[in-house]
């Protein structure tokens, strides 16, 4: 995300409300924009001598924005990242456990790792709305941090277990402490960037995934030749349990609450940094109100975005427990199947910064986006199923094409966080789509039968049904909030618009009570 890429993000996407700001040095003195940051401050509009009242140039209002972004972006996302990569490695750990040993060690039968699976989004689920209160009340950076480390030490617990019971009971509560980073994160996006600039960052710390795929993968390789009294899959667990514990205390003092007592901003930065976000709709009330619960729950938008997060988690639920298992079962030993995870963490990565790109530096194209996942994913998911056993490499090319789908869900969060106003309501559809998340989750191993392993026939049926399915729900997505914004374009009628961003926001406005509001697809 170098910098030169902060005058794309401006020029995309624009329009978004009849009202909307856009470019700062693209804008006359009158613009909502420039009001805006005369309101910062007069540090940031005037030359700062006495009696001097001369605002300074549209095109020095534009530098000071691009240097500020930059300085968050250095001191906020490489946070993000770096959580994000732990969460996914430490949630996936039991992935590399099954080829470690422990199905036999704890003698899991009777589709018990399935279970083991499945019972760690029972957690993720139930504290799912708690979560979704306690980002409100609390401060985020501190909130986050703290259950950071709680996990942490959770998944150390998983190499005291003995049985079946045992590990589901630390499975469900690692699950517990996991289900406050992605929607407090996706929070911190929206208060920290514009509606624009947010699907670049969304899918920046989704890049954490294709990461801990990789290093995952090499560190659970090294693991694998640990020859000692303690079993390799225990080793596992400790190592990575310890390693997050020592990032959750660098979190706990380094990860802002929000730009207005964000540590590295100084004072005019902070006013800049919240003024510049108004019109987000992500302004912090500390009020829950029930109001924009209820509209969360009648708004079509958000259910589609609900049914088709859960259609691609039931497919992410079977292939995190199972991948591995599939990937032994074309032919590879305990070593080389570790090794493959390098190629699938790539094309991961890969397929992340295509969605990014897409989201952020060409207008319009994230629902197109996530349609061409889907598609990808379909084509991968055939080929791992139809081809012969023999050719293991085609195989395995499938199964990377297969990946594409872990791109779907940044896509769909910046698609929340970018057309989702009124903070309450967004917390609630944030919720709503981690709900659907979990609950794909749970479902997702269930398809994959003990006896149909290695090839898993229900499984891999099941996930082709669920990307099919998946990609009609953004088709419909799309024509949907065409057919809103025309219908908001007719009634607005050629009136001037209106200088209310700054206004609407401070009155916690949703984006269906703010008729100026325009979606972006």
């Amino acid at each position: 995300m170098g910098s030169e890429n902060f005058d794309i993000f401006h020029d995309k996407d624009r329009g978004s409300r009849t009202a909307s700001p856009g470019l700062p040095n693209q804008l006359p003195e009158k613009d909502g924009y420039s009001q805006k940051v005369s309101k910062v401050g007069t540090s940031s509009v005037s030359s700062g001598q006495p009696g001097d009242d001369h605002q300074r140039s549209a095109a020095e209002i534009s530098a000071e924005e691009s240097r500020l972004v930059r300085k968050i972006d250095l001191r906020l996302v490489p946070l993000l990242i770096i959580c994000y990569f732990l969460q996914y490695l430490d949630k996936g750990s039991i992935g590399f456990a099954s080829i470690l040993g422990i199905i036999p060690d704890l003698n899991l039968h009777d589709q018990q790792y399935s279970w083991a699976n499945s019972i760690f989004f029972f957690g993720y689920l139930i504290f799912s709305y708690p979560t979704s209160v306690l980002i409100v009340k609390f401060p985020i950076g501190k909130y986050v941090s703290v259950t950071v480390m709680i996990w942490a030490v959770i998944l150390m617990l998983h190499a005291a277990c003995t049985n079946g019971a045992g590990l589901m009971a630390v499975r469900f509560f690692l699950g517990i402490g996991e289900a406050t980073v992605v929607p407090a994160f996706a929070i911190l996006i929206g208060l920290f960037y514009k509606r624009e600039e947010q699907p670049m960052r969304q899918c920046a710390f989704f890049l954490g995934d294709g990461v801990a795929g990789i290093t995952g993968g090499l560190i659970a390789y090294g693991i694998a030749h640990i020859n000692g009294k303690l079993a390799t899959w225990r080793c596992l667990f400790l190592i990575y349990g310890a390693a997050t514990v020592f990032f959750g205390v660098i979190l706990f003092f380094a990860l802002p609450s929000g730009p207005s007592t964000a540590y590295f901003l100084t004072k005019d930065e902070q006013k800049l940094a919240v003024q510049r976000v108004h019109g987000n709709g992500s302004k912090k009330t500390g009020k829950y109100k029930k109001s924009q619960i209820i509209e969360a729950l009648k708004d079509p938008q958000a259910w589609l975005l609900t049914m088709n997060t859960f259609c691609v988690n039931v497919a992410t639920g079977g292939l995190s427990g199972f991948g591995n298992l599939i990937i032994m079962g074309f032919g590879f030993d305990l070593f080389d199947t570790l090794l493959l995870q390098i190629p699938f963490g790539v094309s991961q990565i890969v397929f992340v910064s295509i969605g990014a790109y897409l989201g952020s530096c060409v207008k319009n194209a994230r629902l197109f986006a996530m349609l061409f996942f889907m598609v990808v994913s379909i084509t991968g998911t055939c080929m791992m199923f139809y081809i012969p056993a023999e050719h293991r490499a085609a195989r395995v090319g499938g199964a990377c094409l297969a990946s594409a789908f872990s791109a779907s869900l940044p896509m769909a969060t910046s698609m929340v966080t970018s057309n989702i106003t009124g903070f309450t309501k967004k917390a609630t559809v944030m919720s709503m789509v981690f709900v659907a998340y979990c609950v794909g989750r749970i479902v997702g191993p269930h398809f994959f039968l003990d006896s149909e392993a290695p090839r898993y026939q229900t499984g891999l049926r099941t996930i082709l049904s669920v990307f099919s399915i998946a990609a009609a729900i953004v088709i419909i997505l799309r024509l949907y909030l065409m057919r809103e914004n025309s219908r908001r374009d007719k009634l607005s009628g050629d009136s001037p618009a209106g200088d209310s961003n700054a206004a609407e926001d401070d009155m916690d406005l949703t984006d269906r009570e703010d008729m100026s509001f325009r979606y972006l697809m």
